[in-house]
């Protein structure tokens, strides 16, 4: 992401910028905020950094990055992206759109990359991919999480509230408006009635051809399990988000494990802020509890009969979920924007190792 930035802010003519996700967008400003003395430096000189993995690019890299010192003089004038809302429409004033999947727990961060880009800018939905294949395309762009089926590939739902069996399929003309589907999918390629895992909601349907509009709920299965309940990933995510605005503070990123530090065991969060955590942070753990216990299930019979505690909230150092995704691409991952930061972590190693970036405890 470091060369990412340095080629982007060294021009004025973006317009604009496309990714997988919207928290990649967010990692690069970060960057360009925590390195913003080395790239200007770079920039007014005209060298690349020793970088690694970049070495065997460097000749093609530098043949097209000449010494800009005007321009260096320019960010310099500017400042770094957290001084100001709006940093990306002063460096690139023709910038218009990005454009990124912004669903599904990548909501969490779209505040914050509205926050770096201001007014004049926005953030456009990406559309519903997986690794099997295209799924929907972005029905109003504008709307983040609303998606028009496809037409190439053969589409069925396996309505969630019924047996797992393909009694239980639904075809695209027979969906229901506000019910919830699994998708199953059968590709040209070859995938036949292959299941994606993703849970979605039926929106309507294009008055046009009568096409289904979804959107994304969550990934089916997915889950902090208790011994009497359980919490989905939707749970999870809504409830986090409902209160962080307004008691933790802006949540860039978040995910969920069982913690059983203490008994009786809970919801343990790590968050990454934006920015410090909000003046009313010491009542979050509580306002978390309540909107958990709105939407879980027998949550307020455990904890009634003292079977869980308040939620646990760790605030976790700045680039933590960056760093995490790095990790991630060492160990074997193919491309650092596809990597995604679980809502539920149950690596134990992962787990271990995020417990160490904790620098506060609500």
């Amino acid at each position: 992401l470091f060369i990412h930035a340095l080629f982007a802010i060294v021009h004025t003519s973006v317009e604009t910028m496309s990714m997988a996700f919207v928290n990649t967008f967010v990692d690069m400003i970060r960057y360009v905020d925590e390195d913003f003395d080395l790239l200007v430096e770079c920039i007014k000189s005209g060298t690349i950094p020793d970088l690694e993995g970049i070495a065997q690019f460097r000749c093609y890299l530098e043949a097209n990055f000449a010494p800009n010192p005007d321009r260096a003089a320019e960010l310099l004038a500017i400042g770094r992206p957290s001084a100001q809302s709006g940093w990306c429409g002063r460096v690139w004033p023709k910038l218009r759109v990005i454009i990124a999947i912004c669903s599904g727990s990548f909501a969490a961060s779209v505040p914050q990359a509205r926050w770096f880009l201001g007014p004049n800018a926005d953030i456009h939905a990406r559309g519903y991919a997986a690794s099997e294949g295209w799924i929907g395309s972005p029905y109003d762009p504008l709307n983040l999480n609303q998606f028009k089926l496809t037409k190439k590939d053969v589409i069925e739902f396996l309505d969630v509230t019924k047996d797992e069996t393909i009694s239980s399929l639904t075809q695209a003309w027979e969906a229901v408006v506000g019910k919830r589907y699994e998708i199953v999918m059968t590709t040209r390629n070859g995938l036949w009635r292959y299941r994606i895992g993703d849970i979605v909601e039926v929106c309507g349907f294009d008055p046009c051809d009568g096409t289904p509009i979804i959107s994304f709920i969550e990934r089916r299965n997915v889950a902090v399990r208790f011994t009497d309940f359980s919490a989905t990933e939707k749970q999870l995510t809504d409830a986090i988000l409902s209160v962080a605005p307004h008691h933790i503070g802006q949540v860039v990123e978040f995910s969920v494990i069982v913690d059983d530090r203490m008994l009786p065991a809970t919801f343990g969060y790590f968050v990454e802020l934006a920015n410090d955590a909000g003046p009313h942070s010491e009542l979050a753990p509580q306002l978390l509890l309540e909107a958990l216990v709105e939407s879980v299930t027998d949550l307020k019979f455990s904890l009634e009969r003292g079977k869980i505690r308040k939620p646990s909230i760790n605030i976790v150092a700045p680039g933590t979920f960056s760093e995490f995704r790095q990790r991630r691409l060492d160990k074997g991952s193919t491309s650092l924007g596809q990597i995604k930061v679980p809502v539920v972590l149950t690596d134990r190693a992962s787990v271990a190792w995020i417990l160490e970036k904790v620098v506060r405890e609500l």
